[in-house]
This record gives C-alpha cells, sequence and structure tokens, in this order.
C-alpha cells in the first residue's frame, strides 16, 4: 500500500490558513492535483478525496501524485468564493507573491510547486448544473492540448485566457495544466460527478504507466469558448433541453412561464443549464460551448440560385 507523505503550510496561522499537500510516490512525472480554491467547490473537493482514497490502496506509483484538497481554507469554510481577509478571487493572482495578501501568499506556495510538476490539474465546481468538462487553452499550446485529450471527459472547452487564472499562467509557463468543472454547490456534494472525474484521472494515470490497471481510450470533443445565455424577461424559468445535448442557433433551450420561449443565440453544446426557478432579467441561464470550424453543426443546404424571369 502507497502511504502519503504530508507537507502542511501554515500561510496564516492566525486564521487557520494551513495547506497540507499529501504526496503518493516519490519519482517522476509529477501531478499535482489542486481543489478547494473556493468556497463553492465541494464536488471538486470530494473528487480529490476519492483520488487519494484510491491511491491508497495501489501497492506502486512509477511517479508521484501530489494533491491538495482545499487550498483556500478560509473561503471554503465560509463558502464564499473570495477570501474575506483580501476580497481576492484566488484564480486571478497566479503565480502569486511570496510578501503580498493571504491569497497572493497562498497561490505562490501553489505556484512554486505547480512549476516543479509535469501536470497540473485543478479541480472546480460549476455554479448550475452542468456536464463534467475540461477546461484548456488547447488552442494555442500543443502541451496542454495533449495532457486535456487524454482526460475520459467528453467535452475540452478553449479556455478564456484570463490573465492571474492558474490554467493561464500555467500554459504560457510551458506547463501542461487544466481545469476539471463538474456538478455541484457550496451546500451539495454531486457524488456521481465526483467518482466521474476520479475515474478520469484515475485513467489518466493509466495511460501514463503511472499506476496498474486497464487503459480506457479516450475521445474528447475539442470545443471553443463557452458563450453565455442571458434572459431577457422576470418569470418562472423552465428548461427544454439536456445537457451536453447539441443545439443549433434559435433552438427552444427552455421558456419563461406565461411569457414565451428562450432560445439559444448560438449553435453548440449545452454545457451548463439552470434548473427550474425564479430568474431575473439578465441571469445567465446557461452555456454553451461554441463549436470549432466544422464540428457538429452541418453545413446549411445552399438557397437555391435565384432565377431570373424574363
Amino acid at each position: 500500500m502507497v502511504k502519503a507523505s504530508v507537507d502542511a503550510i501554515d500561510i496564516d496561522p492566525k486564521t487557520g490558513t494551513t495547506l497540507g499537500f499529501y504526496t503518493f510516490g516519490t519519482e517522476r512525472p509529477n501531478i499535482l492535483i489542486i481543489a478547494g480554491m473556493d468556497g463553492l467547490s465541494a464536488s471538486g473537493m470530494y473528487a480529490s478525496y476519492l483520488i487519494m482514497k484510491h491511491l491508497e490502496q495501489i501497492d506502486r506509483i512509477d511517479g508521484s501524485i501530489t494533491v491538495l484538497p482545499v487550498s483556500n481554507p478560509l473561503a471554503f469554510r465560509l463558502g464564499t468564493k473570495v477570501s474575506p481577509l483580501d476580497s481576492k478571487d484566488m484564480d486571478s493572482v497566479f503565480p502569486g507573491n511570496e510578501h503580498g495578501t493571504v491569497t497572493e501568499r497562498i497561490a505562490w506556495e501553489i505556484w512554486r510547486r505547480a512549476v516543479q510538476a509535469d501536470y497540473v490539474i485543478e479541480l472546480r465546481t460549476g455554479l448550475q448544473a452542468c456536464v463534467s468538462h475540461v477546461i484548456a487553452m488547447h488552442r494555442e499550446y500543443i502541451h496542454v492540448r495533449n495532457l486535456a485529450s487524454q482526460i475520459s471527459l467528453p467535452l475540452v472547452i478553449e479556455s478564456s485566457g484570463i490573465r492571474g487564472s492558474l490554467t493561464t499562467e500555467g500554459a504560457h509557463e510551458g506547463i501542461p495544466t487544466v481545469s476539471i468543472e463538474m456538478r455541484g454547490s457550496k451546500n451539495e456534494i454531486d457524488s456521481q460527478a465526483a467518482v466521474e472525474v476520479r475515474e478520469a484521472i484515475v485513467n489518466l494515470m493509466r495511460i501514463k504507466d503511472m499506476i496498474p490497471g486497464d487503459k480506457i481510450e479516450t475521445s474528447s470533443i475539442f470545443t471553443g469558448m463557452l458563450q453565455h445565455i442571458n434572459t431577457k424577461n422576470e418569470g418562472f424559468f423552465v428548461p427544454k433541453v439536456n445537457l451536453g445535448e447539441v443545439i443549433r442557433e434559435d433552438d427552444v433551450i427552455g421558456e419563461i412561464q406565461g411569457k414565451g420561449p428562450m432560445k439559444s443565440p448560438y449553435d453548440g453544446a449545452v454545457v451548463s443549464l439552470a434548473r427550474m426557478n425564479y430568474v431575473f432579467e439578465g441571469d445567465i441561464i446557461g452555456r454553451i460551448a461554441a463549436p470549432l470550424v466544422g464540428q457538429w453543426i452541418p453545413k446549411e443546404e445552399e438557397d437555391t440560385p435565384f432565377r431570373r424571369k424574363w
């Protein structure tokens, strides 16, 4: 059985901000798995727990896996997106600052390990019901695309590339870095989604010949960036499509009861969709993964040539 070595780092003892890095194995390659960057990612933290439980049951690891289950302890404890100590979103301050605020010091400690890792995976939980998917700068960087293509989840979505995020800074630094987003909320763990992500990461370890077991062939669809759908009306929203479904522009994705249908302004796959609830004008009710050229959406039939009347 493989036993983890634990490296506890006190960032700010007064507020209980201590990071616990659990490392299984001592060799290379090294996979760094980060979870709990905010207080809304309970499913991601649970997925990291399931990964560690799996690693404890195997006899040998040819390489090493380092897991940080909760990377922003105070925000996670309070269920907030930003730290109450400095009002910073951790996924906006990388590579961090050794002498900065608490959030910046946490990011620096994570970054210090990320630059030494061979692969970096960040686990997060979506704010809406969603299909589990990979977010990565796959169009710009081949080293990122190679990692993303070996994770057995259905969609790999182009990252927005916002500076300060771990996936962006890691990719620019030459580190194969991706995020995985799954279903859940700050008060709810979606165990099925967490198990799905655990299996995808365990399969990645097998593909890399780090642990024993049968490898599952991956066949992800690579997409463009997510497009948000905002409601133009207030009222009770009722979804009409399924997660993962491929839709066309002007397809009905739901309705505002008593006020008519909600149509998609985009082609693509439904990545996330609000459940039935009361919405206000401007609320995001869904996200669509835009297809890359030639994907999914068949070309429109050519219009019948105009016939001149003589």
